[in-house]
């Protein structure tokens, strides 16, 4: 997937559950920055987005679904996220073969899904029903993605657990040493995932 794509994705995804919270639109523009995405071209994506969902009366899980096949998407370009790349099921003849970096890169697009789908706190089945499709779709395995899920709620506790620390101690040496000890636990499990996904072959 091209990064346009990526982003395209992403946004449908945030809407999958009907509501856009600022928690997912502040990862999402992250996100964007990572990809190199301009705010002119993010803009262009959000609109797009509206317009499928709103005009075209599609949700994430349906494009996706054109997208591999299932349902015709007759060359609409507005609805195009190019998912094949990471299908792993391309070759030649009798040798199935898939570029390492696809097995990365496609793992990464899973991985920001899921951390965009726990950004507002809930994981809904809207948006565990896009990652299933994908992981299906992509050959991913289940264990993989269970360490991601894993992570993701080690990382949404500990987060909580930052902002009852906020909310509950008085300003105090205890509390800033607290609050560094949470941001570096959780900087810990955010680089333990990206390691493994780096060392995916």
């Amino acid at each position: 997937m091209d990064n346009r794509s990526q982003a395209k994705l992403y946004y449908l995804y945030m809407m999958a559950d009907g509501d856009v919270s600022e928690h997912e639109i502040k990862l999402f523009e992250s996100i964007c920055k990572e990809l190199y995405i301009e705010t002119e071209e993010k803009n262009s994506i959000i609109k797009e987005c509206h317009d499928i969902v709103n005009k075209e009366k599609l949700n994430c899980l349906k494009v996706l679904e054109m997208n591999a096949g299932e349902i015709s998407i007759d060359d609409y370009s507005l609805l195009d996220l190019d998912i094949n790349k990471y299908k792993s099921d391309v070759g030649y003849g009798f040798f199935l073969f898939e570029h390492e970096n696809y097995v990365k890169e496609k793992t990464l697009i899973i991985w920001n899904l899921i951390n965009l789908g726990y950004a507002d706190g809930y994981y809904t089945i809207y948006e565990s029903e896009v990652v299933k499709f994908l992981l299906k779709y992509w050959n991913i395995k289940d264990s993989l993605y269970e360490e991601m899920i894993d992570v993701a709620e080690t990382i949404l506790s500990l987060v909580n657990h930052k902002k009852w620390v906020e909310e509950t101690m008085p300003e105090s040496i205890k509390r800033k040493v607290k609050l560094i000890d949470i941001e570096n636990n959780i900087k810990f499990v955010q680089d333990t995932i990206k390691t493994t996904i780096s060392e995916l072959e």
